[in-house]
């Protein structure tokens, strides 16, 4: 059995065939007739009509106009292959997800993860609510998963050294969403590479790469320009600019709101914030691995307020962007805190230690009160499995603290 599960892993499609696997179910579960998804219509056949008028959108309205790729990859397939839109939708938007997951597993590779490591990388990318709920309102995905292949693409050059494929395919980036850029700041924390460079050479080095590092703004700031004006969109583009702040009033406007806000926030970082807390409480961590959980949460600190200022909250996807940082480092960062979840001992003392059973069934009733009584109340995503994942995340959660406050260093070893 061993032995097969060995050869199992030395097979090379693996990677690509799990990719494929997942993008495939999670289709599967935005196809069920049970859920309300953005690539169906009536509950029962893939949505024509609504995602044309979702494409026609995104050409025609001034701030995503300016991301033309994901629209002329879909436009380019009906061409090409005669499909309709809903089928050419699917076929890009999901062949792109799958590549996605493949380029996680290869930057986890690139990164020094063993095989097995990678693959579960690429599992927790494909498991991440964004990603599995990526079709479902009101997350309404459409340039994530080509930004996401551009960015990891980008982030494997920029390991590698590869500059000139790494300001093209920033750029790339950039051009398929704008958001990529707010991933700088953190590349700072790699310079020259990743490498374990000390602190006090940032700066130098920092002066040293910038122009390579910022090149990609500066093409993306002449396409931007070129195609404002091209396209006569520049009075657009200020009323656009001028309207932002009405997105934060509708965050806040309301309980409902403001409780679609937390949650959406808490749903997308609140398991990878938990563990970063874990990591960061270790006393033996090591400077390489320390850049990645920093990157994260650096460009958390970024990118959360900008969300919550200037777009829609409830719009998960938009708080996911810093999870390009771990997701290809989760097993390397918190393999070791996952320990605690499938050890027998810490299992038997939270047993026997009444305080921590006292905290697991409040917190597990109150989850119970929320996701399954009060959070549908409010008349958010009745028809998805929000609830139920929402659940089972806090589940999960509650459950390693209270093993961890269960389980001493010693009985892991």
């Amino acid at each position: 059995m061993v032995h097969l599960s060995r050869s199992l892993l030395l097979w090379r499609p693996l990677p690509y065939v799990l990719a494929l696997l997942c993008s495939v179910i999670i289709l599967g579960i935005h196809m069920l007739p049970s859920v309300d998804s953005m690539l169906n219509e009536n509950n029962t056949r893939i949505s024509h009509v609504f995602l044309k008028s979702q494409i026609n959108y995104h050409k025609e309205i001034a701030p995503f106009a300016r991301r033309p790729l994901t629209t002329l990859l879909i436009e380019s397939s009906q061409k090409i292959f005669g499909f309709k839109t809903g089928y050419a939708f699917i076929l890009v938007n999901f062949l792109l997800l799958g590549c996605s997951g493949v380029l996680v597993y290869k930057l986890s590779r690139v990164l020094k993860a063993s095989k097995t490591y990678g693959l579960v990388n690429m599992m927790v990318f494909f498991t991440s609510f964004s990603v599995l709920f990526a079709f479902f309102p009101p997350v309404f995905t459409y340039d994530e998963p080509l930004q996401y292949c551009f960015l990891l693409l980008a982030l494997i050059a920029f390991v590698r050294h590869k500059w000139l494929w790494y300001v093209i395919l920033f750029t790339l980036a950039l051009v398929a969403r704008e958001t990529s850029m707010l991933l700088l700041p953190a590349l700072i924390l790699f310079l020259p590479s990743t490498e374990n460079y000390p602190g006090k050479n940032i700066f130098s080095n920092f002066k040293k790469y910038a122009p390579l590092i910022l090149l990609p703004i500066f093409f993306y700031g002449c396409y931007v320009v070129f195609f404002i004006y091209h396209q006569k969109l520049l009075h657009a583009t200020h009323i656009e600019m001028a309207s932002r702040y009405s997105c934060f009033l509708e965050n806040i406007e309301s309980v409902k709101n403001g409780v679609e806000s937390v949650v959406s926030i808490f749903i997308t970082l609140g398991p990878l914030l938990y563990f970063s807390y874990f990591y960061l409480k270790r006393k033996n961590k090591h400077q390489w691995q320390n850049k990645f959980v920093f990157a994260f949460l650096l460009t958390v600190a970024i990118n959360t307020p900008i969300v919550i200022l200037t777009a829609f909250a409830r719009e998960s996807r938009l708080f996911a962007l810093p999870l390009l940082f771990v997701w290809p480092m989760f097993m390397q960062l918190f393999g070791s805190d996952l320990t605690y979840l499938r050890n027998k001992n810490g299992y038997n003392n939270f047993l026997k230690n009444w305080r921590i059973i006292l905290v697991f069934i409040g917190i597990t009733f109150a989850n119970i009160l929320f996701c399954f009584i009060y959070y549908p109340q409010l008349g958010l995503g009745e028809n998805t499995y929000f609830a139920a994942y929402l659940f089972s995340t806090i589940l999960l959660l509650t459950t390693h603290y209270c093993l961890y406050k269960s389980t001493s260093k010693d009985q892991l070893l």
